[in-house]
């Protein structure tokens, strides 16, 4: 399941350009009769539940932003996604989803584990191809196996790459290590900066 979410009042962001790279690298793999790649276009925080709980994906990867808001779960207007300054204990950390008017709300990372656990066993994987998401990794770890998140602000390109070696690399029927370890060498291979960023 890709869940894209890139609201009016964030950074324009290519993340069909990243559906369609995971959808091709699938496509071109040894094991793509395994993969049944579902995207879920401008989504909003209720749409984690429903799709999870109607599709049951082993694997969930959200595209978008990242990262912290100062204060509030609720809407956010402008770019409040923070990434430049160490975020204090009363910002919200998370991701941001679409709201009803097309502005960004952050969901923190405790909504999102919930509604992973609350939706039942399927996710095993979850990929976080936004920025600061690494974070985040503690929290969904007790519901899921295993979590890939960015330590630091990634560059759009980059994040595409990683996600052609990865997906890649699970397309060949590889170990999630060993795909990760592929995704991370796909943003070299492209003359990139940021492969350290994404985590395992």
């Amino acid at each position: 399941l890709f869940l894209a979410a890139n609201p009016a009042t964030t950074d324009r962001l290519a993340l069909d350009r990243e559906a369609r790279a995971i959808h091709v690298e699938l496509k071109r793999s040894g094991y793509r009769d395994r993969f049944d790649f579902q995207t879920r276009w401008a989504a909003e925080p209720l749409d984690l539940l429903r799709e999870v709980r109607e599709l049951k994906p082993t694997v969930v990867h959200f595209s978008g932003h990242g990262g912290w808001a100062p204060g509030t779960t609720g809407s956010i207007r402008g770019r409040d996604i923070v990434g430049e300054v160490t975020p204090s204990d009363s910002d919200v950390r998370g991701l941001a989803f679409h709201d009803a008017a097309d502005g960004a709300q952050m969901v923190p990372s405790e909504a999102i584990a919930q509604a992973l656990a609350a939706a039942g066993p399927s996710v095993r994987l979850v990929v976080l191809n936004a920025c600061f998401t690494d974070p985040m990794a503690d929290t969904l770890l007790g519901h899921v196996d295993c979590v890939v998140g960015m330590n630091g602000a990634i560059h759009d390109d980059a994040a595409r790459a990683f996600a052609v070696g990865f997906y890649g690399g699970l397309g060949e029927y590889e170990s999630i290590a060993v795909a990760f370890a592929q995704g991370r060498a796909a943003i070299g291979l492209e003359g990139l900066p940021d492969a350290e960023h994404p985590q395992l």
